[in-house]
C-alpha cells in the first residue's frame, strides 16, 4: 500500500448549476412567479420593465423607435451607477430579431364560443331541480374530450353525501341532453343511448341494438357471417344494420357538438399555451433560414439595485464593528442576486442553443409539415449542443414553441418519432375508397418505407381518434 496524488477532472455541483437547472425546467408562467418571489425576498434585486416599440420590439429611446421611427413610449432615464444584465434585442445577438405586428397576437384572434360544459349546464338547469345542479356540474366537469364520464359514481355519492340512486338519475338526465349520449361510460353505451333516442323519435332498425349490445367484439373483427348465423339472419341484413349505425350514430358525443359549430374541441389542459420559443420565417431572406425569438427574455431585465450600490459605498466608507453584521447580510443578498441573475441568463442561453440546433436539424419539418419530421432523441441533441442529456430534458419539459405556420405545439413534438407515421395513416384513411384494416395500413406503410407492426398501427390509429375499419 502506498499514498499518492492523482490529478483528475470531476463535475462539481455548484449553487450556480443547481439554480440554473431549477430555472431551466420552469415554464414561462412559473419563471415569472419565481422572479416575483425573488424580488419580494431580496431587496438587492431590481426589475426594470423595458419600454419597447409595439411594432418591432426594440427599446424605445426619447419616445421614438430607433428601427422604424414609430412613436412609442417615453423611456425613463436611468443612472449609470449600476451594472445591468439584459438579454434583449439591444444587448445580445441571439434576440436581435423583429417582433411581429400586433396582429400576430394569437389570443386577440381567438373566437369566443360557448364551451361544451356551459352548453350542458344551461340545459341541465331547465330539467333538474336546483339541489341536483351541483351534482350535475361535478359530473359534467368529469367528462373527457370524447364526452365520456371518467369519474366513479361512488366518488360523487361520497363527495355530496347522497345515495347512489340520486346520482344515477342525474347521470341519466345528462345523457339525454344534447348531444345525445354525453356522459356515457364508453362508446357502446353511448351508441345504445342514441339508439333509444332514435326509437322514441320513430327511427328504428331492428338489428342495430342487438349488434351493439350482443356482438360488439365480433363486429370489430368483421365476422359478419358468424354474426348472421348467431342472429339467424343474412349477411346483407347485418351489413345494412351496420350501415345504419355508421350513418346515424356517433360514438364520440363531444365531437358532435364541435362539428355542429364547425370548430375543433379545445385542449383540456390549456386553451392557448404561451410559446417559450417563437420560430419565424426570415422576411429578408426566406431561403436562408428562420428567426428565433425568446419572448420571455424581451419582457424585462434584472439588475442590482442602484440604491443598494449607494448604500454599499456608504457602508464601505463607515465600516465599524457595529455595522459588521449588517455588512455580512447585505453581502449575502448581493451574492444571491448575482446568482439569480446569472442563472436566468443561463436559462435563455440554453433555450436559444436548443432552438438553434432544432431549427437547423428539422428544416424540412418546419417547411413541409409533420410528415417530414426526422427521428431525433434528447441524447443526440445533447451531443450536438455539448451538454448533458438531463439538461435537454429540463429545457424541453412543459415548453411550447410557435412554428412558422402559426401553430403552437409542445417542444417534445420535435422528438416524437411517431408523428410522421400518424400523418401517413391519416392520409391513407382519408384517401381510402373502402375501409382499410390495420393490417392493410401496415402493408401500405411498409411500401412507404415504414416497417410498423399491425398492433402499433392500431395504437397510433386509436391515438388519432380514428375508428376501426368495420365502423368507419
Amino acid at each position: 500500500m502506498e499514498l499518492g496524488q492523482v490529478l483528475e477532472q470531476r463535475p462539481a455541483v455548484t449553487p450556480q448549476l443547481i439554480m440554473a437547472n431549477t430555472l431551466l425546467r420552469l415554464t414561462s408562467t412559473e419563471l415569472e412567479q419565481a422572479i416575483a418571489q425573488e424580488l419580494a425576498e431580496n431587496p438587492v434585486l431590481e426589475l426594470v420593465e423595458v419600454r419597447r416599440c409595439p411594432r418591432c420590439g426594440l427599446a424605445v429611446s426619447d419616445g421614438y423607435c430607433p428601427s422604424c421611427g414609430r412613436p412609442g413610449f417615453h423611456a425613463e432615464k436611468e443612472g449609470p451607477a449600476y451594472r445591468e444584465y439584459e438579454y434583449s434585442a439591444d444587448s445580445t445577438s441571439f434576440l436581435d430579431y423583429n417582433v411581429a405586428d400586433e396582429t400576430d397576437d394569437g389570443i386577440s384572434q381567438l373566437a369566443s364560443s360557448t364551451t361544451l360544459s356551459d352548453y350542458l349546464l344551461r340545459q341541465a338547469r331547465l330539467i333538474l331541480p336546483p339541489q341536483d345542479l351541483p351534482i350535475a356540474a361535478c359530473l359534467i366537469g368529469s367528462l373527457d374530450d370524447h364526452g365520456f364520464l371518467r369519474c366513479e359514481i361512488d366518488e360523487v355519492t361520497s363527495l355530496f353525501g347522497v345515495d347512489r340512486t340520486r346520482v344515477e338519475n342525474v347521470v341519466s338526465a345528462i345523457q339525454g341532453l344534447d348531444p345525445v349520449g354525453i356522459a356515457a361510460r364508453g362508446a357502446r353505451e353511448c351508441l345504445l343511448i342514441q339508439l333509444e333516442y332514435l326509437c322514441r323519435e320513430g327511427i328504428k332498425q331492428p338489428l342495430a341494438k342487438a349488434l351493439i349490445s350482443d356482438h360488439w367484439e365480433a363486429l370489430g373483427k368483421q365476422s359478419f357471417a358468424k354474426i348472421a348465423k348467431t342472429m339467424g339472419t343474412t349477411v346483407g341484413e347485418v351489413q345494412a344494420a351496420l350501415q345504419f349505425i355508421k350513418d346515424n350514430l356517433n360514438p364520440f358525443p363531444a365531437h358532435a357538438y364541435w362539428a355542429d359549430l364547425h370548430e375543433s374541441p379545445p385542449q383540456r389542459t390549456v386553451t392557448y399555451p404561451r410559446p417559450d420559443i417563437i420560430i419565424r420565417n426570415n422576411p429578408d431572406s426566406p431561403d436562408e433560414g428562420y428567426e428565433i425569438e425568446l419572448p420571455g427574455a424581451r419582457a424585462y431585465r434584472l439588475r442590482i439595485s442602484v440604491s443598494y450600490l449607494k448604500a454599499l459605498e456608504c457602508l464601505k466608507a463607515n465600516k465599524t464593528s457595529s455595522t459588521e453584521h449588517g455588512w455580512e447580510q447585505w453581502e449575502a443578498f448581493y451574492a444571491r442576486a448575482w446568482l439569480f441573475i446569472n442563472s436566468v441568463e443561463q436559462r435563455w442561453r440554453t433555450l436559444y442553443q436548443l432552438a438553434l440546433h432544432l431549427v437547423d436539424y428539422q428544416r424540412d419539418f418546419l417547411a413541409r409539415g409533420d410528415k417530414y419530421l426526422k427521428p431525433l432523441t434528447r441524447a443526440k441533441l445533447a451531443d450536438m449542443i455539448g451538454v448533458h442529456e438531463s439538461t435537454v430534458s429540463r429545457a424541453v419539459a412543459s415548453k411550447y414553441v410557435q412554428l412558422p405556420c402559426g401553430r403552437i405545439v409542445p417542444l417534445v413534438r420535435f422528438f416524437d418519432s411517431s408523428t410522421p407515421v400518424k400523418e401517413i395513416i391519416k392520409e391513407l384513411i382519408a384517401q381510402e375508397s373502402e375501409p382499410l384494416s390495420d393490417r392493410e395500413l401496415a402493408e401500405r406503410l411498409v411500401q412507404r418505407g415504414y416497417h410498423i407492426a399491425r398492433r402499433t398501427v392500431t395504437k397510433y390509429r386509436n391515438a388519432l381518434n380514428i375508428l376501426p375499419s368495420p365502423v368507419r
